[in-house]
């Protein structure tokens, strides 16, 4: 079932009762069953169908990909709904709908990609799913992550074992343990957890020492990697708001990161050191997980090219064609639709190097970018060296500032316009009876003159003493443009007193 040049076809039968209650609780297992026929990829060879199978059966989805049995629903299938039953060995399936994916490619590349580089990612195939005798068109076959997909990845084990799911912006900090919810492991011993958590918000010393034994930095980079390559927004490495990933943790409590919902990748081409999740930011704030990312970059993008993703494309969506041709009421795309999508993908595909080696010319070691001039490390501005920028300085050929930078939920907010194709990196900072504390880093890039906004989000003790007082910010924004000189922007920012805000 699971290779990609393999279609399946999959008869869900659900009685009446379990039709009514899905549409009440739509993520509520509901009995039916289940059975499936190999074909020779093509609708015209099937073979017999299994014996059909007592299952749980429960929509999927969320947001723009959830859809009821009205429309092409997707679905997430209990094979051992019944005690001691299973099939070929697995407990679960999902079959995603791919509405949100109209080429029907995109998540076959990014999880043969992540897998290629050593990432815990799920395997699929494609299955032509018919409820009732109805048909509802091609479906994604993706490997559900369990105990058993664990265990063919990470081998047999005795040690109680954790699967966190990350999603809607859930993120390690501080309180936020009980937001993941637990897929394997004791729902009620989140300690592993509470520990990554308690090292990553620590600050006492570099992320990567603080986090050694607690997260394999090596495996983490690699997938933050893919992510950024693939363009996966919806993921953790990809945008502020984190989503679709999990974390695993092995016996001696040190985590890995895995990818899940890459249906809408291969389309927008991220920024490679653009802000995102915690870990991405601490990583590339640190010099030692820095240049694990950079490696890991050029891993990913000689994978790409060893795997052949442009052929892949086009084969898969030839395969594809013949069983979207039968165009079930159901399917939301038509096959001018499909084409159109699938030549957009291809089109990234070939396009992602450029991307990659021009940023990879501009960043050849941690803190340094290249100009024409030369290698261009920003200056280190003395304490208390404010020389103010006045805001609204958008047209004159240089870094300007629009508008004052505000603080508010424990992010400061900058609105910016640069004049021409480059790196910013922004450092704030206060003064304390112990010396100068850095208060935030952020990063950005630009494709081109632009206005941006740059966010920077203050580190917890920071936060803390919002809670107490106001704060004023001493900010420093270094712009590294990719032709002509660099620039460097300090003014003062004051952060108002708030309750403490998870960021």
């Amino acid at each position: 079932m699971y290779e990609r040049n393999a279609v399946v076809v999959i008869d869900l039968t659900l009685p009446q009762a379990s039709i009514e209650a899905l549409e009440d609780e739509p993520e509520e297992y509901q009995p039916g069953t289940f059975s499936l026929a190999f074909t020779d990829g093509t609708p015209a060879v099937a073979g017999e169908a299994t014996i059909p199978l007592e299952v749980g059966v429960r929509l999927k989805g969320k947001l723009g990909s959830f859809r009821t049995l009205a429309g092409k629903a997707g679905f997430k299938l209990k094979l051992n709904f019944v005690k001691g039953k299973k099939f070929l060995g697995l407990k679960k399936m999902t079959l995603n709908n791919m509405v949100q994916d109209a080429s029907m490619v995109h998540e076959v590349l990014s999880y043969e990609l992540f897998r290629s580089i050593g990432i815990a990612a799920p395997r699929t195939g494609y299955a032509y799913v018919r409820v009732n005798g109805e048909p509802y068109g091609v479906y994604l076959n993706v490997e559900t992550f369990d105990d058993v997909a664990l265990e063919r990845w990470f081998g047999p084990f005795d040690d109680p074992q954790h699967l966190y799911e990350g999603e809607y912006g859930t993120d390690v900090k501080p309180g936020e343990a009980g937001a993941f919810e637990v897929d394997e492991g004791d729902e009620e011993d989140r300690s592993d957890l509470e520990a990554l958590i308690a090292a990553v918000s620590d600050e006492s010393g570099p992320f990567s020492a603080r986090v050694d034994g607690l997260a394999d930095l090596e495996e983490m980079t690699r997938m933050w990697a893919v992510e950024k390559y693939v363009g996966h927004w919806d993921g953790y490495a990809g945008a502020l708001f984190q989503n679709n990933y999990y974390l695993y943790s092995d016996p001696s409590g040190e985590f890995q990161m895995l990818p899940w919902g890459t249906d809408q990748t291969w389309g927008q081409r991220l920024e490679f050191d653009g802000p995102s999740g915690i870990l991405f930011d601490e990583c590339l704030a640190d010099a030692d997980c820095w240049a694990l990312y950079r490696e890991a970059l050029v891993e990913v993008e000689e994978a790409t090219a060893a795997l052949g993703l442009d052929a892949v494309a086009g084969d898969t969506a030839d395969l594809l064609q013949q069983w979207q041709q039968l165009a079930p009421p159901r399917e939301e795309h038509d096959l001018g639709a499909i084409a159109a999508a699938v030549d957009v993908t291809r089109d990234f595909i070939a396009d992602r190097p450029g991307d990659l080696a021009e940023w990879l010319t501009a960043h050849p070691s941690y803190g340094v970018f290249v100009t024409p001039e030369g290698p261009f490390e920003p200056p280190v501005v003395a304490a208390g060296a404010v020389a103010p920028a006045e805001p609204d300085q958008s047209s004159s050929g240089k870094l300007g500032l629009l508008g004052r930078s505000t603080v508010s939920g424990g992010v400061l907010v900058t609105r910016l316009r640069t004049p021409a194709a480059g790196g910013l990196k922004q450092t704030a900072t206060i003064d304390t009876a112990q010396g100068t504390v850095t208060a935030c880093v952020g990063r950005a890039s630009a494709q081109s003159a632009k206005e941006l906004t740059l966010r920077c989000y203050l580190s917890d003790a920071l936060r803390r003493r919002l809670s107490a007082r106001w704060l004023r910010l001493e900010v420093g924004t270094s712009f590294r443009p990719l032709a002509g000189s660099a620039e460097v922007v300090i003014h003062e920012a004051v952060a108002r007193r708030e309750n403490p805000t998870r960021r």
